[in-house]
């Protein structure tokens, strides 16, 4: 089933979408759960959390893609489980990842940072869709679904040096169309 005919269940509060959402996604919601979270039942706790949060927020919210959305309400849930999680049990590869972006994104905590956040994430997807698709997809692997160089590395059956370079690449081209779009001040 497509995403339209899912929507389409959610709009009708028809019970059948939440089983053909399981059916169409389950998997990859898991692996993005995953990639933040080492524990299997942290991990079942945000896809159901984001299975829920789909059915109480369609309608009124009509996604473009029910595959992102569906995946940023995961990543969003597994996030503040490891934030609720002591720093003890965080996942080291989760933070190493995180930490190889902050040079390019500021955590920013006052108001007009939070307010500016959309407006960032448009900016940063309006920059990535400007790369070459294997930049792009080697980026989006890492830092979305918070896998390690390794595994980007074997997915793509690429060398490990090969992806950090992609990474440093994109991660410096970024930095600089960030600071040249008013984002970073130095």
């Amino acid at each position: 089933m497509n995403d339209a005919s899912i929507i389409e269940l959610l709009w009708k509060r028809d019970e059948n979408a939440i089983s053909e959402m399981k059916q169409s996604y389950e998997k990859l919601c898991f692996h993005v759960a995953g990639g933040i979270l080492s524990q299997q039942e942290d991990c079942e706790e945000c896809v159901n959390s984001a299975y829920m949060d789909v059915w109480r927020s369609i309608p009124p919210n009509r996604p473009a893609s029910l595959k992102n959305y569906l995946c940023r309400l995961v990543k969003n849930a597994a996030l503040n489980v490891l934030r609720r999680n002591t720093a003890d049990k965080r996942s080291p590869e989760m933070a190493v990842s995180l930490d190889e972006l902050s040079e390019c994104i500021a955590d920013g905590s006052s108001i007009e940072d939070s307010i500016a956040a959309e407006q960032l994430g448009a900016e940063i997807s309006s920059f990535l869709r400007a790369q070459p698709e294997k930049y792009r997809k080697v980026f989006v692997r890492r830092y979305w679904y918070s896998e390690s160089i390794e595994e980007v590395a074997d997915f793509f059956g690429m060398n490990e040096k090969t992806v950090a370079t992609y990474l440093f690449r994109v991660r410096k081209k970024l930095k600089e169309h960030l600071r040249k779009e008013g984002y970073i001040n130095e």
